[in-house]
């Protein structure tokens, strides 16, 4: 095995684990992806500066991904280094949970959850409910993580993160660290400040997050996320590769509704599929590219353009190395 004088940086600063030349496929909800120069894996803060520390040292571009969801990364791959973050701490600080009986008003019932950036939504949804707190059930229906939830504020079943979140703790990449409010974030639908600064590289990384919860009846609470959780299964292809939903939703429509009423649920290019359960999601069918996903984004903007008039924006990000003017027409917003 030859060593490398990056990768050999790396773990002399303590990372955990790092390597190059892998797969993103390996490491992304659509496994779509060609190889990243260079990977490695965090698990707190400290490791996660020094990740970032030597990147700056070797001049190299920098990346952080939780789970890999709402990222389409390209067939040639990713420059630089891949940080998968795997910050998953999570504890409930503030008022204790409530017992059945509990008649303490709202105000003095409210708590925080507190998790790492790389704590899955779901696990957070579970987690909180089991301590007897309510609030974060909607977050069962989110597929990523929760620090990927703050950069696209995510959402769900009436919530997102803009009301929900208390503060998010990011870095940047000088090692200095911030605690940041909603307020900072100018948060919009599926947008923030901090996914406007990081289309292609990021340089402000979310390390963790602090959501608002209520004292609740344990039983109660896990009774409305096992509701959500079923609902979603009902409803959106969970067990194919995909990354979520791809497009962003147009004001007072839907686009998965738009997509099917297009007539364009099952249809094909290459290995990507429009998903017959949800037409908003787009498949990898087993041996999908990035090329594949792309034209049919494409295909479908074209068609909901045509049909209704309406330009659909896509949802996910897409990261890597495109060739010029590969993603112009699919990334280009309506006036």
């Amino acid at each position: 095995m030859t060593t490398d004088s990056i990768v050999t940086a790396l773990i002399g600063a303590g990372v955990r684990r790092a390597s190059r030349q892998v797969p993103m496929s390996k490491h992304t909800s659509w496994r779509i992806g060609g190889p990243a120069d260079y990977l490695c894996v965090v698990d707190d803060v400290t490791q996660l500066e020094a990740a970032v520390q030597v990147a700056g040292a070797h001049t190299l571009p920098w990346l952080v991904l939780g789970g890999g969801n709402n990222v389409l990364v390209s067939d040639q791959g990713v420059e630089g280094l891949v940080i998968l973050n795997r910050l998953r701490g999570m504890a409930i600080e503030g008022e204790p949970a409530a017992r059945a009986d509990d008649a303490r008003p709202d105000s003095l019932r409210r708590a925080e959850l507190a998790c790492g950036a790389g704590v899955f939504f779901a696990r957070a949804a579970q987690y909180s409910a089991h301590q007897g707190y309510r609030g974060m059930e909607w977050g069962i229906a989110i597929p990523g993580t929760v620090g990927g939830g703050v950069v696209n504020n995510a959402g769900a079943h009436c919530s997102d993160v803009s009301r929900a979140l208390v503060s998010v703790d990011v870095l940047d990449q000088e090692g200095k660290r911030e605690r940041l409010t909603p307020s900072d974030l100018a948060y919009r639908y599926r947008q923030s400040a901090l996914k406007a600064s990081c289309v292609t590289q990021s340089r402000l990384v979310v390390t963790a997050c602090r959501f608002w919860v209520e004292a609740d009846n344990p039983e109660a609470a896990l009774a409305r996320v096992e509701e959500l959780r079923q609902h979603r299964l009902r409803t959106q292809p969970v067990k194919e590769a995909s990354a979520g939903s791809t497009f962003k939703n147009p004001p007072g429509e839907h686009a998965g509704a738009l997509i099917d009423r297009a007539g364009l649920k099952g249809h094909r290019v290459g290995g990507a599929q429009i998903a017959l359960l949800h037409a908003n999601f787009i498949l990898n069918t087993g041996r999908a590219r990035a090329s594949d996903v792309v034209n049919l984004i494409r295909l479908v903007q074209s068609a909901i353009q045509t049909r209704f008039d309406i330009r659909l924006e896509p949802e996910i990000q897409f990261v890597g190395r495109w060739e010029t003017n590969e993603l112009q027409s699919i990334l280009e917003v309506a006036a």
